[in-house]
């Protein structure tokens, strides 16, 4: 909804920062260092959950990250994480492959009619907005997103999302009827577990889609706990842990190396062998400030800067 009407989606930005800041809390040590709160198995599909944290807020607002002199601090983050998950467990080999050729969301836009370009590189670098909607339309899909939702995601009429929905059944037949499995078993012995135990009791009733996500869900979260051990044992302490990445405050580019082949390999270890790329989000050097690359986001945080500079509570930046 918000992606189709960009005004909506710029008072959204708007009062979600507004509220964070007037409700802020955030521990600020004397030496300047955020330190929120980790809470490994927060949710219930274990994932990590972390509070006054600039995580907990709009995206605009995470430029208040400068890196440390002297340091490297890099974003890392595993590609398309829960799709990789979902490849890998329910072993269909149409899903392996499309996860395999690259840009899968690409794939999802080709399948729904909205490119005909053959190329994911160009797609991707010409149509952000279409590929932030194909995100979230491939992991709908996947969770049991209805055709009505799926139809206002898409902006098209809700024939087409039906078609597009049984398309992908088609597609990814192998994955579906895993999908199903996964769920009748767990009415039966009322409770879902992750691929290393973690468990997930049921009630009576349970919301279908909870029970179609936790897989995906766990196996992201057991992911990344993997990653952060293996990255302690190896003395790169994260200095955040969040959805399906991992800041990292380090010395040198060789750590920024180790680090990515560490999360590659929690990735195949969850993943029954599966790569599950690591792409470099951010790599950023001493002094320099952190810009998350979203357009919302770094309008927001321009709009802030101004607004300070407007008030006089701070200097006004060089114009280049």
């Amino acid at each position: 909804m918000m992606s189709n009407y960009p005004g909506i989606s710029g008072i959204h930005a708007l009062r979600e920062s507004l509220s964070f800041i007037q409700k802020s809390n955030l521990p600020i040590g004397r030496d300047n260092r955020n330190r929120p709160s980790l809470m490994p198995f927060g949710t219930a599909t274990g994932r990590n959950a972390h509070s006054k944290s600039l995580y907990n807020t709009h995206a605009g607002l995470r430029s208040f990250m400068v890196t440390p002199p002297g340091k490297i601090l890099a974003y890392l983050d595993w590609r398309t994480q829960e799709v990789g998950v979902a490849a890998a467990l329910s072993g269909d080999p149409a899903l392996l492959h499309a996860y395999r050729s690259g840009d899968i969301y690409h794939a999802l836009a080709r399948d729904c009619g909205l490119t005909a370009d053959p190329d994911p590189a160009h797609w991707k670098k010409h149509n952000p907005d279409q590929r932030q909607r194909m995100k979230a339309l491939q992991l709908g899909v996947n969770y049991g997103m209805g055709i009505a939702s799926l139809a206002r995601g898409l902006d098209r009429h809700p024939l087409i999302a039906s078609g597009i929905i049984e398309q992908h059944r088609r597609t990814y037949r192998q994955f579906h009827q895993w999908r199903a499995e996964q769920v009748d078993a767990a009415m039966v012995e009322r409770q879902i577990k992750s691929r290393f135990g973690w468990p997930l009791r049921i009630s009576s009733s349970p919301n279908e889609r909870t029970l179609f996500n936790f897989p995906m869900q766990s196996g992201g979260a057991e992911m990344l706990r993997l990653a952060a051990m293996r990255l302690c044992d190896a003395g790169m302490v994260p200095a955040m842990l969040i959805h399906d990445g991992i800041v990292l405050e380090l010395d040198n580019l060789e750590q920024v190396e180790h680090a990515k082949e560490i999360m590659r390999q929690a990735g195949r270890d969850t993943c029954k062998g599966l790569e599950i790329g690591v792409d470099v989000d951010q790599m950023l050097v001493g002094g320099t400030r952190y810009r998350d690359k979203r357009p919302d986001a770094i309008k927001m945080w321009d709009a802030m800067m101004r607004t300070v500079e407007t008030v006089r509570a701070a200097p006004e930046r060089a114009v280049a």
